[in-house]
């Protein structure tokens, strides 16, 4: 039997020709093994583990922690077999669809392809190149979530900050609902025509009762001695972007029976095709080119199912159709700001909805041309944009229209952050959990209350540094919350009366997270019964002095309530929330469940 590769006994491709080879019975890799056979090193099967977490969308772990943080995907199993909530475990920071239809949600738009869900992401590294034959998923709580696994290709002049960069999906499927308990996730993979030791897996939340943890990953492949030397799969170039332009031919081609249709028609069958198709289409004959460049097919523009084949050729190249263009996702996605800067030209200060989430390009450049050319923002969103310092976010200064701002895991500071609170008097929707650069925030909770008095949705999950006096003053001064995320602010004392406070003057509040405040007490949550009519979501997680019959006061008088999670409640037992799952199915209540013998 053939050791080598490159045959496709093993799973190799491309396949060359379907002559046999006669050194191992088989077809499709001729011209490789009649080369290779004499000589050749034997192939070994490595088997690994992740060495590095070279990026990740989101965490519910804090920066520089080891609890529930992307980082403890790093090294073999530490969890697994056990079945269970563990801070030893990757944990990401949203699950199910309850953050997608809260007050603070950004609408989806544009052209999302069928099958594309994916929630969050985490690029992991491994010592070793191999051709990947095995990945395992160490899933150890409420698994189901993985729907994508990638490679890079890092051999072949792949550059990821600059956008030159190139991946294939090893594999792909759909979020499935499993029961709580522990798996090992291998599913069957497409060959790799390169060597690779960068994936990327991608999660989809939606079907999660609750958080999915993940242990650790293996990746098993095989290597022939140093791969840099070996050369057949290594001289694709990285495939183009498939939205670029065709060029033009000289010869005039005809649109045949789409010439008969009225362009009115014409245009609305258009308008049924995701981003992708329509490209492809306008490769076709310059006729259905002609027409699907009109900017209004282009008024909406939604990159990030595509982050892999976008570069910044892309954004150059259909700079020439969005003209109209009114809100842009590039989400994921690597380019450079001269790709960008051109796509904002040609927009003509039409853009209202920009999201640049977990995008490494993004600098204090791109504020710059954020501030010159989008004065008409209406939202913004840079969540997890590492590459902008401290005190550059005050180089983005006044957009008047600014509505919605997302600085959730950013570098901003404490002054910046109170700066573009006075410059943006009329925000509506502030993100700034797990900024960990702040480190006063009462100062920034004092800026809300004096300058945004139309605030409706502040997230400042992890505020260390906030206190009830912070509170107290957007209490007093921002009466139209409707969601607060005081998530791990541990500052935040219940014997202050701010949360009581808090529920007799903000009544219209959807969304409430007191998650981690050990202070919470019976009467805070009778103060919510009483006050919280319109309460939606309320997170209690962690708290040892509510008892059962103050929270089953809230279930009883909170008639719009489909959220109430009480994990970690020691008063509360399991028997208790099973029987309200009963006379309260219209409310999903969670309760995790922790395995006490590894912990």
């Amino acid at each position: 039997m053939c050791s080598w590769r490159g045959c496709c006994k093993l799973g190799a491709n491309p396949l060359r020709n379907d002559t046999q080879c006669e050194n191992c019975e088989r077809t499709g890799c001729v011209e490789n093994c009649n080369q290779n056979h004499a000589g050749a090193p034997e192939c070994q099967i490595v088997e690994q583990y992740v060495c590095k977490v070279t990026k990740f969308s989101s965490q519910y772990g804090a920066d520089k922690s080891i609890s529930y943080a992307a980082g403890n995907l790093i090294g073999p199993p530490y969890v697994f077999p056990h079945h269970g909530d563990s801070t030893r475990t990757c944990v990401f920071r949203t699950y199910g669809t309850w953050w997608s239809v809260a007050p603070s949600a950004s609408k989806q738009f544009g052209r999302i392809p069928a099958k594309f869900c994916s929630d969050d992401f985490v690029e992991i590294q491994f010592k070793s190149a191999v051709y990947p034959t095995e990945i395992k998923i160490f899933e150890t709580y409420n698994p189901g979530a993985v729907v994508k696994i990638m490679a890079c290709d890092q051999l072949c002049g792949t550059d990821v900050d600059s956008g030159q960069s190139r991946w294939e999906c090893l594999w792909s499927g759909a979020p499935e609902r499993f029961t709580e308990h522990c798996r090992v996730f291998s599913p069957n993979l497409k060959p790799a025509s390169f060597p690779t030791n960068l994936l990327r897996i991608e999660f989809c939340h939606q079907l999660l009762h609750y958080y999915t943890e993940i242990d650790a990953v293996q990746l098993a492949g095989y290597t022939i001695g140093t791969i840099q030397s070996f050369q057949p799969y290594s001289k694709t170039a990285a495939p183009k972007s498939p939205v670029k332009d065709i060029i033009h031919d000289e010869a005039p081609t005809n649109g045949g029976y789409f010439q008969k249709l009225p362009g009115e028609i014409l245009f609305f069958m258009l308008n049924y095709l995701d981003q992708l198709s329509l490209s492809r289409l306008s490769q076709t004959c310059r006729y259905l080119r002609e027409h699907t460049y009109d900017s209004f097919l282009w008024m909406e523009l939604n990159l990030k199912p595509y982050w892999h084949q976008v570069n910044n050729s892309t954004l150059i190249h259909m700079a020439n159709r969005c003209s109209m263009l009114q809100k842009l996702d590039i989400s994921w996605c690597s380019v450079l700001s001269s790709g960008l800067h051109s796509l904002f030209m040609a927009t003509e200060e039409h853009l209202v909805c920009l999201q640049l989430a977990c995008c490494d390009f993004v600098t204090v450049d791109t504020l710059h041309l954020l501030a010159t050319y989008c004065p008409n923002l209406q939202e913004l969103d840079l969540q997890h944009c590492l590459n902008i310092e401290e005190t550059e976010f005050e180089s983005l200064g006044p957009l008047p229209q600014l509505l919605k701002l997302n600085l959730y895991s950013t570098k901003i500071c404490t002054q910046s952050a109170q700066n573009l609170l006075k410059y943006n008097p009329q925000l509506e929707v502030l993100n700034l959990g797990c900024c960990s650069k702040i480190d006063q925030f009462d100062g920034v909770a004092d800026h809300i209350a004096q300058h945004c008095r139309n605030m409706r949705c502040v997230d400042l999950w992890r505020a260390r540094s906030l206190t009830h006096t912070g509170l107290f003053s957007m209490i007093n001064n921002n009466t139209n919350l409707e969601e607060l995320d005081l998530g791990w602010c541990s500052s935040v004392i219940s014997s202050s009366g701010c949360f009581i406070e808090l529920l007799q003057k903000c009544q219209n509040l959807k969304k409430l997270f007191l998650t981690a405040n050990r202070t919470v007490c019976d009467n805070d949550l009778n103060a919510i019964a009483e006050y919280g009519h319109n309460l939606e979501q309320l997170d209690i997680l962690g708290t040892a002095q509510v008892r059962e019959q103050s929270a089953f006061n809230v279930l009883q008088s909170c008639s719009r309530l489909k959220f109430f999670d009480v994990s970690f409640c020691a008063n509360i037992s399991c028997t208790a929330v099973n029987s309200w799952c009963q006379e309260f199915p219209h409310v999903a209540i969670k309760k995790s469940y922790q395995p006490h013998t590894i912990f």
